[in-house]
């Protein structure tokens, strides 16, 4: 049976974009509206020492670590680098006023395929994209259309690109050519319309099996490649944001969750909201994570 173990570490009001350096064993997560990127490293007992702490003017929407200490980062409608000394330098915006980048991943070639959502959480939600950052410092757009562009992950063979829509309630599937940059159009492979309930964040295991935290689900659903509900753990608070498989064999899961929406009432019913948890004996391991092959922000 799976365990939950909640991490020494403060609330936050937005807890995302959790991940997995496998060549240091550090942990990193950003907190959204915080402007505020965190990088850990796991210690026994389920303790944490916090390595570095980085806090940005606006809201960043993802963290990638590079191979030379620095990070890849989306904040608010620009793409960006941090320095191992916190200096941060900045792409043009790339999207209209209203709009904010949200979570990414990094795709079988090294290119960095981001997507976007509302500025202001209340909506309306409409007109989102999900772009890709080329290796000569072009973006391309992917897809448009979407309501809020969430959780990204690719299949164990890199062929498959998975993508969440939390305002449709869909998690996407979408041919993907690496070597060609081709993306085939979108089909829904997974539907959630639990009342209340959103898909969030996205991790593929090693089997091919989604896993997508539940916004308002307070829980973590694993799902077979061909779309059946295979297993929920239950998570101590209302908001699941996000999961990343971690661990010297991608064996635990990294789980971020919000106090975001939550009212006095609820955030003393769930001390844990905001916290981040770490799930162990999953059963399944993940995947490693494609690393970024350098290049130029758009100018």
């Amino acid at each position: 049976m799976a365990a939950v173990t909640v991490l020494p570490v403060d609330r936050h009001e937005l807890a995302e974009s959790p991940r997995w350096d496998v060549a240091t064993g550090t942990m990193s997560w950003v907190d959204i509206p915080a402007g505020r990127l965190t990088v850990a490293r796991p210690l026994p007992d389920a303790q944490l020492e916090i390595l570095r702490t980085l806090d940005l003017d606006e809201p960043v929407g993802c963290a990638f670590r590079l191979g030379d200490a620095r990070y890849l980062l989306a904040v608010g409608r620009r793409l960006g680098f941090a320095s191992a000394l916190g200096e941060v330098t900045t792409s043009r915006d790339l999207l209209p006023e209203h709009q904010r980048f949200n979570d990414g991943v990094i795709d079988p070639a090294g290119r960095l395929i981001v997507g976007s959502t509302s500025r202001d959480p209340a909506g309306p939600h409409e007109g989102n994209v999900l772009v890709r950052l080329e290796h000569d410092g072009a973006v391309t757009t992917l897809d448009d259309g979407l309501g809020i562009s969430n959780g990204l992950a690719f299949s164990p063979d890199g062929r498959t690109l998975y993508s969440v829509d939390s305002a449709a309630g869909d998690i996407y599937a979408r041919d993907y050519n690496a070597e060609t940059g081709a993306v085939g159009p979108r089909r829904v492979a997974v539907h959630i319309d639990d009342e209340g309930v959103e898909p969030d964040g996205l991790a593929v295991d090693a089997d091919g099996g989604l896993w997508v935290a539940l916004w308002g689900g307070g829980a973590v659903r694993r799902y077979t490649p061909d779309g059946a509900l295979d297993r929920e753990l239950a998570i101590d608070a209302p908001h699941v944001t996000a999961i990343a498989f971690i661990g010297s064999h991608l064996q635990h899961a990294l789980v971020t969750t919000a106090m975001r929406d939550l009212d006095e009432d609820a955030r003393a019913r769930f001390p844990d909201a905001g916290r981040l948890v770490v799930v162990s004996d999953l059963g399944a391991t993940g995947l490693p994570a494609y690393r970024w092959r350098p290049g130029p922000l758009p100018d």
